[in-house]
């Protein structure tokens, strides 16, 4: 039997009896109180078993509070629609389409049961915390005793993670191809949620404007700017039309900021997204 290495809704209200001692006691009894995490029943935790990918990802998803409540489907996503091998009624596929759509780069045909490494725990955790804001860190350099053993692509994430207190290194090693412990994933998660909440800008108010020229008797052109912006880093575009019956045409847009590890040539800029719409309607803008 699996058990799940997070729960939602049910919260244990029980002390593990089986992390006496171990290194984030406190951190584990923290997300248990919050019922980020949960044990393989009341009294146990088994911070020393292996988390599967399943686990960890639902366990990255639930812990940064990510959702796909902003994004319009055309019809219900699935499980099946990203993953060969995830059912759609498991436990864990919510989580799993929710990881699709907030960067979390996970093969088409991982194999959910599968043990889940420390370096692609970090990763995954690194690019979840990527989504939920704009985050700064040195370019300095940390040397690592086993960094030939990192797969391609998770080293960076690592460096970050170490720069950012999120992990910390082994007497200067990570140990990326080792099966995490339910322990270690949980320490991860309680040091990227205080980082996030300690770190995170608040939402500020986006100057986002629009003109509408008229093409022709019939149709005008809409060009939607985010003002000028100290260099090219900065994005919006149009995702889609929406036509009311009242006369109005809601046009929806997205705004992408720079990636904080990029570097940009400080040229002012405007970002702008155009699109055509009939000259009969009222326009009005909505972020997404």
């Amino acid at each position: 039997m699996m058990f799940a290495l997070v729960c939602t809704f049910c919260q244990s209200v029980f002390a593990f009896t089986d992390i006496e001692g171990d290194p984030a006691q406190s951190k584990i009894e923290a997300l248990q109180k919050e019922g980020i995490v949960s044990g393989i029943d009341d009294d146990l935790f088994n911070p020393k078993g292996h988390v599967t990918i399943a686990q960890g990802v639902h366990l990255i998803v639930q812990g940064l509070h990510l959702n796909i409540d902003n994004i319009r489907f055309i019809k219900e996503p699935k499980a099946s629609d990203y993953y060969s091998h995830v059912p759609d009624n498991a436990w864990y596929a919510p989580s799993m389409i929710i990881a699709a759509h907030n960067g979390i780069e996970l093969n088409r045909d991982l194999m959910p049961d599968d043990e889940m490494t420390r370096e692609q725990f970090a990763a995954n955790l690194y690019q979840a915390i990527q989504h939920t804001g704009t985050y700064v860190t040195n370019k300095m350099w940390i040397i690592m005793k086993d960094e030939n053993a990192f797969s391609e692509g998770t080293m960076n994430a690592v460096q970050d993670l170490v720069k950012m207190k999120v992990i910390e290194l082994d007497n200067g090693a990570f140990h990326p191809k080792t099966p995490i412990t339910r322990s270690e994933a949980a320490e991860m998660l309680y040091n990227a949620i205080e980082f996030v909440n300690s770190h995170k800008q608040p939402v500020q108010e986006q100057s986002v404007t629009f003109t509408s020229t008229p093409v022709n008797d019939d149709v005008n052109k809409i060009v939607v700017s985010r003002g000028t912006k100290p260099h090219a880093g900065y994005k919006i575009e149009i995702t889609g039309i929406d036509f009311q019956t009242d006369g109005t045409a809601v046009i929806r847009y997205h705004l992408t900021d720079p990636d904080p590890l990029a570097l940009y040539a400080q040229v002012i800029t405007e970002p702008t997204a155009e699109t055509y719409v009939a000259s009969s309607y009222t326009i009005t803008l909505k972020q997404e």
